[in-house]
């Protein structure tokens, strides 16, 4: 069975509570209802409801010993994802973020994560049982908030761990999912996201991302820009309009089937990495692959929530 690592921090999440008929004339204050998502989270998720038991799907995080992290363990678990290598800090409480969305389903967030355990990673006492636990995975995933997470340290044991575990024949996904307000500069972004994409197998970018961070003036200028830092296959996401594929050499665009019905994009691009990753993953080619993450995503995003019910892809 492939096994896989995915890397990053889930937060408490908060968003608009449904409420319509009585129950909205009765409360004149805002409903939140709270659920667990978090960019690399909402991938394992995803990726765990598609794979069932034929991948090994392996969330990688810290969270603290509340009562709160005790629950998001087991909702882990529940949802399929593997929790053995999650660290427990004592004294520590998870991040949060509530949602926010316009009339036209576009989100934004808003966080409270300055100390959350996630941040710790690659740098406790347990980090060597970690690394070791690591290396015996197919595959790593984490994104760029991963990164811009990590205290400088934890980021640069991270960083060595992942050239030791390609060396080993590991190979490693990343999507860049740039949020300014993470980083100290661009420059520490740009440099750090670079050395990312320098060392991935597998690049699963939005053209949004690419652009606000990097100027990029087109999806093929994007494409070609991370091609030459060293991405193997490159998967160049851009909403609704066509997806960019790069692999061996060649560059193809693949028209996907916009959505219908948009109530919430959070999870978008986090999902389709979950479908793409399940095809690759499973063998299929990158047209099944482009499908599949273009199917699961349209699912997700006509539903409210970062996490949500979906039907895996059919091949």
């Amino acid at each position: 069975m492939t096994s896989i690592g995915i890397i990053g921090e889930c937060m408490i999440e908060l968003s608009r509570a449904d409420v319509s008929g009585a129950d909205a004339s009765e409360h004149n204050e805002l409903l939140y209802q709270k659920r667990y998502g978090g960019d690399t989270y909402n991938t394992a998720y995803y990726l765990a409801q598609c794979a069932k038991s034929k991948i090994d799907v392996n969330y990688v995080t810290a969270l603290g010993d509340d009562a709160i992290s005790d629950d998001m363990i087991a909702t882990f678990s529940a949802a399929g994802v593997n929790t053995d290598l999650i660290e427990k800090i004592p004294g520590a409480v998870p991040g949060l973020y509530a949602i926010q969305t316009d009339e036209h389903g576009e989100r934004s967030f808003l966080y409270w994560r300055s100390e959350a355990p996630a941040r710790q990673l690659f740098q406790t006492p347990q980090s060597e049982a970690l690394k070791s636990e690591l290396l015996k995975k197919d595959w790593l995933y984490f994104s760029g908030i991963t990164l811009a997470i990590l205290h400088a340290k934890g980021r640069e044991t991270f960083f060595e761990f992942c050239q030791a575990f390609r060396v080993q024949g590991g190979k490693i996904a990343f999507d860049i999912n740039y949020r300014p307000r993470l980083w100290a500069s661009e420059d520490e972004a740009k440099s750090i996201i670079d050395r990312a994409y320098a060392i991935c197998d597998l690049a699963l970018p939005s053209y949004d991302d690419e652009t606000l961070l990097f100027k990029t003036s087109s999806p093929q200028n994007a494409i070609d820009r991370i091609t030459k830092l060293g991405a193997k296959e490159i998967v160049l996401k851009n909403g609704a309009e066509e997806v960019y594929v790069h692999s061996h050499g060649q560059t193809e665009k693949h028209a996907i089937v916009p959505a219908t019905s948009v109530k919430d994009t959070t999870s978008a691009g986090d999902s389709f990495n979950a479908g793409y990753l399940y095809a690759r993953l499973s063998d299929h080619d990158i047209s099944t692959a482009v499908k599949a993450g273009s199917n699961l995503a349209k699912q997700v995003i006509a539903q409210t929530g970062a996490i949500v019910p979906v039907t895996p892809p059919q091949f």
